[in-house]
């Protein structure tokens, strides 16, 4: 069974008491700078995010007491029947999503979002880069990005499975059309067919476009979509950008630069202090 991290990114409970008290504190700054469906939440117990994770195994790693987050408005757009791919309650989570930087790691990041929110535009480009070209590309974290529907903007829908069309051809191209959805937001959200909005920007950054329209118009990867929400659902994402540290806990909200390269020095630093 494949799993997306390995022993070394989980600490003791006994070495986890000030990362505890950071964490907490980095809970309340974060939940402000957080697009909600709902009345925040979550728990910084240990998860173990390895094994199945979707529809069938996550509630199992969440807390006793934990309630997930019901589905959001506009989540209907994604209960048409998926024409290829598994089942969501199928999949693992190291399956799911585009991976960034080296799987030997030392630490394990998975971001979680929705084209439509305002703080992951924020911190896609403001914050994403410098965290990537600082720990990403210089090995220390391997970075998952979800992107799923969390509810609150139907438009969201179509050009999520835009951009895994476009991963399906290559992983530069994921990145350039989310760029382009981030960068013109307003302009999809409020189009009468986004998804035609969505093809212009595949257009754009290169992709071959027969393909890409079969993709799309077939649904081809509305399965990736599916799971990606239905892993959210189940962890209890209640807003976004959301991002967990696998082995330490969960943060939600487009913290400040500053305050994340804190987190993921003292993450570093935890990781090194084990393997001691």
């Amino acid at each position: 069974m494949n799993r997306i991290h390995g022993t070394g990114c989980v600490t003791p409970r006994s070495r986890r008491d000030g990362w505890r008290l950071l964490l907490a504190l980095l809970v309340t700054v974060g939940a402000a700078a957080a697009c909600t469906r709902g009345d925040s939440g979550g728990s910084d117990e240990d998860v173990d995010l390895g094994g199945r994770l979707t529809t069938r195994g996550a509630g199992d790693l969440l807390p006793s007491g934990f309630t997930p987050s019901a589905g959001g408005r506009g989540l209907e757009v994604l209960e048409r029947r998926a024409p290829t791919g598994p089942a969501p309650e199928d999949v693992t989570v190291a399956e799911l999503g585009v991976d960034f930087g080296a799987p030997e790691a030392p630490v394990r990041m998975i971001e979680m979002f929705d084209y439509g929110c305002g703080y992951c535009r924020a911190f896609h480009q403001d914050t994403r880069g410098p965290l990537h070209e600082q720990y990403v590309d210089a090995g220390q974290v391997l970075w998952k990005s979800i992107p799923f529907i969390l509810g609150r903007w139907p438009e969201s829908a179509p050009v999520t499975l835009a951009a895994e069309c476009a991963r399906d051809q290559g992983r530069d191209y994921f990145e350039a059309i989310s760029d382009l959805l981030f960068a013109n937001q307003s302009d999809w959200k409020s189009a009468s067919a986004p998804e035609e909005v969505a093809e212009g920007y595949a257009q754009e950054v290169g992709l071959d476009m027969p393909r890409y329209r079969t993709c799309f118009e077939n649904d081809e990867f509305l399965w990736r979509v599916q799971a990606h929400t239905a892993l959210a659902n189940e962890l209890g994402v209640r807003g976004t950008p959301t991002f967990l540290l696998v082995g330490f806990g969960t943060i939600p909200g487009a913290l400040p630069l500053e305050t994340f390269r804190q987190v993921i020095d003292t993450v570093l630093v935890e990781v090194a202090l084990e393997q001691l």
